[in-house]
């Protein structure tokens, strides 16, 4: 009995994210704030695909449209410092989606290849109670990406 009873309280507090929304009401209430675990799962996305993916000298991010100069804020902070994506055609790695389901999470990414041009990976990260966040697996997608996206960060846009 005890053991049901933790069971239910660990999977009614586990997170529930999808950037950029798209999903239901009570999806979006969880996707407005963007507190822990999305921020380190962002963060160690981009730490994986800066080592395995490489096609930089650092890390430049941006992340899904929708989210707030805070997450950029603290996803920067979080990796020590690195810079968001500043201009139109800066080479960075590109968060297209991500979605959160408990200890799962998948992000969707664009990525510089070492021929010049961007390809896409999934990365999926797992976590528990007693471990933290780490990718245990990726796919690389042979589907050409054409189109690169424009730094999403609000903290950039200049109102007229």
């Amino acid at each position: 009995m005890r053991f049901l009873i933790i069971l239910l309280v660990c999977a009614s507090c586990t997170p529930i994210a999808t950037y950029p929304p798209i999903e239901n009401k009570t999806v979006e209430n969880y996707s407005k704030n963007v507190n822990e675990p999305v921020i380190t799962i962002l963060a160690t996305a981009f730490e994986y695909a800066f080592e395995h993916f490489g096609g930089m000298d650092s890390i430049v991010f941006n992340l899904p449209k929708g989210m707030s100069a805070t997450a950029y804020a603290r996803v920067s902070e979080k990796l020590n410092g690195v810079l968001p994506m500043t201009e139109v055609g800066q080479p960075a790695y590109h968060v297209v989606e991500l979605r959160v389901r408990g200890f799962h999470a998948d992000v969707d990414m664009f990525f510089p290849s070492a021929s010049g041009g961007y390809e896409m990976a999934t990365i999926h990260l797992e976590a528990s109670l007693i471990d933290k966040w780490h990718v245990t697996r990726d796919r690389v997608w042979l589907v050409p990406v054409k189109e690169i996206p424009t730094p999403n960060d609000p903290a950039l846009l200049v109102y007229e």
